[in-house]
């Protein structure tokens, strides 16, 4: 698919849409006017994949990455079109989300705020907020979907610095004091436009090394953000505190994990280890010790799940020097072994 042809999707109408166009007095019994849809999906619904099909009633609101992501591994970020003419519903989720307005205007309920959304506009908002679109007209919106272990991913080991992102996310992620939202207005920049419709391109096509463009894409996205917008964009409830060197430890700790004493991190930063012990209790809400494990527990789990690298190679790679230590520790943190837990989930 080419670019002038994803635009020519873009504003072509789904059974969905239609449906829910023609029937806008309805939305007191929604679930029954989803239901009464028979008509087949079009092809340009097919030929884009951005369009999901209805979400499961039963949820409470409450989305979570297996609903869009098929694996932490295979597919990290995720593009999605919101579906024109439907209902607000208020809903929350565990994952990251950027909604572009690539065309149009609409309202947003986040929190308590209710925000008026326009053409360029595009919206950060972190996992566990309450939110919802009212997108009840023609308006072409996009949402790019990112796990929040890629998010993690890209603010320590991408941008690696202090920035409004990257304070956003660890206030929204290691702190429950938090920001629910960023809104930058790029006033339809062509430049991020062009980059978007590039994502949907990648998602869609599916080249080879797909998923390291937009890896790219995302990256370079977010650069452009801080660099054109940074200072002009909408940040609501700003309760900053010592961000940057909070970044910088946490930033530290997940480079240095494998070897890292909470004696070398306190000496790093010049402090004692009992303060960097209770600044970091302020952060993440653990102890050096149980984030320490936590972060190579994960690691390994992921590297089980998603990989054949052997168990004993595994614990040398997240800094356990024997491998019963390792088996040990994985066992009482998860429950089962390490090869069990490899079996357990290759059967699911």
């Amino acid at each position: 698919m080419t670019q002038q042809e994803l635009v020519i999707c873009l504003h072509q109408y789904t059974p969905w849409e239609r449906l829910h166009q023609e029937n806008l007095g309805s939305f007191r019994d929604i679930e029954n006017l989803n239901r009464s849809l028979g008509s087949p999906i079009e092809a340009p619904e097919k030929n884009t994949g951005l369009h999901l099909p209805h979400i499961p009633d039963g949820l409470d609101g409450t989305y979570s990455e297996p609903l869009f992501f098929s694996g932490v591994s295979e597919q990290e970020i995720r593009i999605v079109q919101h579906d024109r003419y439907t209902p607000p519903l208020i809903h929350k989720h565990d994952f990251f989300e950027l909604v572009y307005v690539y065309e149009g205007e609409f309202s947003q309920q986040i929190e308590s705020s209710k925000l008026q959304m326009h053409t360029g506009d595009l919206c950060l908002i972190p996992p566990g907020v309450h939110h919802s679109l009212d997108v009840c007209n023609y308006s072409i919106v996009l949402n790019i979907l990112i796990t929040e272990v890629k998010f993690k991913n890209i603010i320590f080991n991408e941008l690696k610095a202090d920035n409004l992102i990257s304070s956003f996310f660890i206030g929204n992620v290691y702190s429950e004091n938090v920001n629910d939202f960023i809104i930058f207005h790029t006033n339809g920049d062509r430049q991020i436009q062009d980059l978007i419709l590039d994502l949907c391109l990648e998602q869609i096509n599916q080249n080879e090394y797909y998923r390291y463009m937009m890896n790219a894409d995302i990256l370079k996205l977010l650069g452009l953000l801080l660099r054109n917008y940074e200072k002009t964009c909408d940040v609501p409830r700003i309760r900053r505190k010592k961000d940057s060197e909070n970044f910088s430890i946490l930033q530290y700790i997940e480079q240095n994990y494998r070897s890292l004493t909470l004696q070398k991190l306190a000496e790093y930063f010049h402090y004692s280890a009992q303060h960097m012990s209770h600044r970091l209790k302020q952060i993440t809400g653990m102890s050096f010790t149980e984030y320490l494990l936590r972060k190579r527990m994960k690691i390994a789990a992921d590297l089980l799940s998603n990989t054949d690298i052997r168990v004993k190679m595994i614990g040398e790679n997240i800094g356990y020097q024997s491998q019963e230590h390792f088996i040990r520790t994985f066992r009482k943190y998860y429950g089962v072994t390490p090869g069990a837990y490899r079996a357990m989930y290759r059967k699911g």
